[in-house]
């Protein structure tokens, strides 16, 4: 009895949800026909080309970038998201490659709610890309060039659903986010400096990397696209993640990288990370690596682009369920975190630089705004999360670090592979 009950509200609940998607979707469905991919491959053409030399952090090529954004949105008329400007200024310390202080830009534009514009649903891609080496241009046309005329489809979706009198009840904010490439660095700003409140951001939609077909993926049907972590903070978006692509592009949504333990830690590596931290439902849409990821064959001629389309659309359908709805996003509860606090003479012990012969890294620890801080060589500096007396975790890498201050030794532990170090 208890099982066929469950499956009976399970069954009420869905239909009188599926009322509402419908009703919804049909709304939508004009909107999301303006998402082409035609005007996808005219912006990526542009978006991708060597004129933006590689779009790296903090470089002219990626300036040019943040001007052409921030100029569609103006041509667009859409609401510049900060105070009245585009852009969100951003000094970064770039650890990663050693690379110091740059100045740069995150761009953010918004469409406020009609009913509810105290509630926002954030959208993200980032701008950014690895820029020259060599001599070669890393254009950079899937990542994240796909994401990013993703987001400007969107938006231009949105808009013009709101010229017709159908704008969104809750506020979209339509991000583009620097330093992706370098560490998250744009949308960890963000996320520490938000321009709208943490508290009333209902949902995150990452966009990363949806331009091509994964040549690892068993399955070989090719409207697909990988989702990752839409049922990690609430069963409610994934419910409605779900029901919305069945009501509408019917797409086979694929959950391959779905578990934060992943080997790939896809889940740790874009833009949403820095939202899902602070408990914020999100989903991830991805396709793949390939061949060309992080290489200078990174190139337009290479999107599929009817896929890229019909990926942009299911977004752009999800986005609207959720910004539509008459209730927010319900975040599931979440058990206690048991917290260890490190006494400042335990910390002391850990600083300086670990090294073990035949290691390509050394360590460098240090003690940044009371946290113990990692640098890695040439990978950036990270801070590390306490979980007993002496072990620290990095869970972004799936890394475990366990200290012997007695000793000066440190044991490194990242999946089955263990390495001992010493303090220099």
């Amino acid at each position: 009895m208890k099982n066929i009950l469950t499956l009976l509200i399970l069954f009420v609940s869905f239909n009188a949800t599926a009322q509402y998607s419908y009703a919804t979707a049909n709304k939508a469905k004009k909107f999301a026909k303006t998402i082409t991919q035609k005007d996808l491959k005219d912006h990526l053409y542009t978006y991708a080309s060597d004129e933006f030399q590689g779009r790296d952090t903090g470089t002219e090529g990626e300036d040019i970038a943040i001007k052409y954004l921030a100029d569609f949105y103006q041509s667009e008329g859409i609401k510049p998201g900060n105070n009245g400007s585009y852009l969100q200024n951003i000094k970064l310390n770039i650890r990663r490659g050693n690379i110091g202080e740059v100045e740069t830009e995150n761009v953010i534009a918004i469409i406020e709610g009609s009913e509810k514009p105290e509630e926002y649903l954030v959208i993200t891609a980032h701008l950014d890309h690895v820029g020259m080496r060599d001599g070669k241009i890393y254009n950079g046309a899937d990542d994240d060039g796909s994401g990013t005329v993703a987001l400007l489809e969107i938006a231009q979706a949105f808009k013009k659903a709101a010229d017709k009198g159908q704008g969104p009840k809750r506020s979209i904010v339509f991000l583009h986010v620097t330093g992706e490439e370098k560490g998250l660095l744009g949308s960890k700003y963000y996320s520490e400096n938000p321009i709208y409140p943490l508290a009333n951001t209902v949902t995150n939609l990452n966009i990363d990397m949806i331009g091509r077909i994964d040549p690892t993926r068993e399955r070989k049907n090719r409207d697909y696209v990988y989702i990752i972590g839409s049922d990690h903070d609430s069963q409610d978006l994934h419910n409605l993640s779900e029901q919305t692509n069945a009501e509408t592009l019917n797409m086979d949504l694929d959950y391959r990288y779905n578990d934060k333990d992943d080997p790939n830690r896809f889940y740790y590596r874009s833009d949403h990370y820095n939202f899902a931290k602070y408990g914020i439902p999100i989903i991830f849409y991805f396709t793949g690596t390939h061949a060309d990821y992080h290489q200078p064959t990174d190139t337009p001629d290479k999107i599929e682009y009817d896929l890229l389309e019909l990926r942009t659309q299911l977004i752009f359908y999800t986005a609207w369920n959720i910004a539509n709805r008459d209730e927010r996003i319900v975040v599931d509860p979440k058990p206690e975190v048991e917290t260890f606090t490190v006494s400042e003479e335990d910390l002391n012990s850990y600083l300086g630089s670990y090294s073990a012969e035949n290691f390509p890294l050394d360590f460098i620890f240090t003690i940044n705004d009371g946290k113990l801080n990692i640098s890695i060589t040439g990978q950036g500096a990270f801070d590390l999360m306490p979980v007993s007396k002496h072990k620290f975790k990095l869970e972004e890498a799936g890394v475990e670090l366990t200290f012997n201050p007695e000793e000066n030794t440190l044991k490194f532990k990242q999946g089955p592979y263990e390495v001992p170090l010493s303090k220099k």
